[in-house]
């Protein structure tokens, strides 16, 4: 009689300190040669009893049903073969309907078509103790799971960014990635910009060399970053599972708004064509056609920029003819330099004001993280004793973790405005002294920022611009054409037009 051998074990584990292969090869194929069976193939494979698609195992009850001179199945017990109802009653399917025998060799169970009383007995029996196993193990999961996230672990695999690590006492732990960091942060920040998609970002990672593992280092791929990295929780400071969010103890690599940032981009219905969107252009974003007022979009050809209406279809001018239009404002809002000089010293005050005010709110910030730190110390302290329950433990840390990151943020907002105080008085001091210059020798992508700097709103009839200034620039340009600047200067000269003040606002 022909048969087939079933060998099989569920982890890597259970190969080496259980139930080996070999050694259930070993006795499978002593028993075929004791009992004159001729083997016709051996089905050898690692695979889970659970719930999920075994591909293996359907692939052997394939053959066995489609080879009609094989006529049966040796395994060594009945959880080697089957974990679950669903394979117990194909199974028992193959013995009733194909007239097939099954032989659990350590058991002592043979089944097959005319098998009745203690034997289905001792068969249904030995199936509901594997299932009820399988059950135990994945009770002991789920629990073991959900202790580590109620104490702010991660049980599984560290995600891009991070590794796994034992730490004293063999306890596991992730920490940052050094090698992968910087490259994980910048998936971030590239994607928040709107220029990528997931696909134009991947490549653009895989190319600075950001790999998927340290373990087994492969190129990072498009579904990598979309459900991995960018869709992650994880990077400012909170697990996601089974739709819940459990706060974890590791370092993040990212603050929350950046985070948000990157969900807003890809929510957004406005989100621009990746194509495109990472192109620079000088008037990007910028033009409106005056007859429908959509915005003008570019393209190139031929080595030349195009703008167009897409609505109307009025408008189809060469972006060369536009930027000789605006080159001319630019020398009409260059300053004296007598008005340069007390320009400089009245946003020297300004700066003055401001730091003040940043560093009071800053140490007032500052006070209340602490505080909150120390609340939520005692408050672990708390349910430890028993003060007060799971329960309420999870909704206060909640709280006090999103409070905590909201003040973070704060700070993070603070210190963003310092830095763009000072990157828009150095650009105004640049733009006051060589305006023209600048702008005629800039890339397009800075006379695009110049162009948002000075102008409220840019419209295209036919071939023509259409401008209106900025008030603070508007009066600048005025001073300029009526070169009123020098009579209103006394023993403590001022210019007259727009106050320096206002540069501020």
């Amino acid at each position: 009689m022909k048969a087939i051998i079933l060998a099989r074990v569920s982890t890597k584990k259970q190969e080496d300190e259980g139930l080996s292969l070999d050694y259930q090869l070993e006795t499978l194929r002593n028993y075929a040669k004791e009992n004159n069976f001729q083997v016709a193939k051996e089905f050898v494979f690692h695979e889970s009893a659970g719930h999920k698609i075994r591909r293996n195992f359907d692939e052997m009850m394939d053959y066995f049903k489609d080879n009609t001179d094989v006529q049966c199945i040796l395994a060594f017990r009945v959880d080697r073969m089957t974990r679950n109802f669903r394979d117990a009653v194909a199974l028992d399917t193959l013995r009733t309907e194909y007239n097939k025998e099954i032989h659990f060799v350590h058991d002592r169970l043979v089944l097959n078509a005319e098998s009745v009383g203690r034997d289905i007995q001792d068969w249904d029996l030995k199936v509901f103790l594997a299932k009820q196993f399988l059950n135990r193990l994945k009770e002991d999961g789920v629990n073991t799971w959900r202790h580590k996230l109620r104490n702010g672990e991660w049980p599984g695999k560290a995600t891009c960014g991070y590794k796994n690590v034992e730490i004293e006492g063999k306890k596991k732990w992730i920490v940052v990635d050094e090698e992968r960091k910087e490259l994980t942060i910048k998936a971030f920040e590239l994607y928040s910009t709107g220029g990528y998609s997931y696909e134009t970002l991947a490549k653009e990672l895989a190319n600075l060399g950001l790999t998927t593992n340290t373990e087994n280092p492969k190129p990072i791929y498009k579904n990598c970053i979309d459900k991995q990295i960018l869709n992650n929780p994880f990077y400012y400071g909170e697990m996601a599972f089974k739709g819940k969010l459990y706060q974890h103890h590791y370092e993040p690599l990212i603050p929350k708004w950046l985070y948000d940032k990157c969900q807003q981009v890809r929510m957004s219905w406005h989100k621009k064509q990746y194509k495109y969107g990472a192109k620079e252009f000088a008037f990007k974003s910028l033009l409106e056609c005056s007859e429908c007022n959509k915005v003008l979009s570019t393209y190139t050809k031929k080595g030349h920029n195009y703008l167009r209406c897409h609505t109307c279809k009025k408008v189809h001018v060469n972006e060369d003819v536009l930027l000789a239009q605006i080159a001319p404002l630019f020398k009409k809002l260059e300053m004296p330099q007598i008005v340069l000089d007390d320009l400089k010293v009245q946003l020297q005050k300004n700066h003055e004001n401001e730091n003040a005010f940043y560093d009071n709110n800053v140490k007032h910030i500052n006070s209340e993280i602490e505080k909150n730190k120390t609340r939520m110390k005692v408050m672990y302290q708390d349910r430890l004793d028993g003060r007060i329950t799971y329960a309420e433990y999870d909704s206060m840390i909640v709280e006090f973790k999103n409070k905590e990151q909201d003040q973070i943020e704060q700070l993070s907002k603070y210190s963003m405005a310092d830095q763009a105080f000072l990157v828009t008085s150095s650009n105004l001091l640049e733009l006051a002294s060589r305006a023209h210059d600048l702008f005629i020798s800039s890339q397009a992508g800075e006379k695009n920022k110049l162009l948002k700097f000075i102008l409220a709103n840019l419209q295209v009839k036919d071939e023509k611009l259409v401008w209106k200034l900025k008030n603070l620039f508007d009066g600048v340009m005025k001073c300029n054409e009526r070169h009123f600047w020098g009579e209103l200067w006394d023993s403590n000269p001022r210019p007259s037009g727009p106050q320096p003040d206002a540069l501020t606002n």
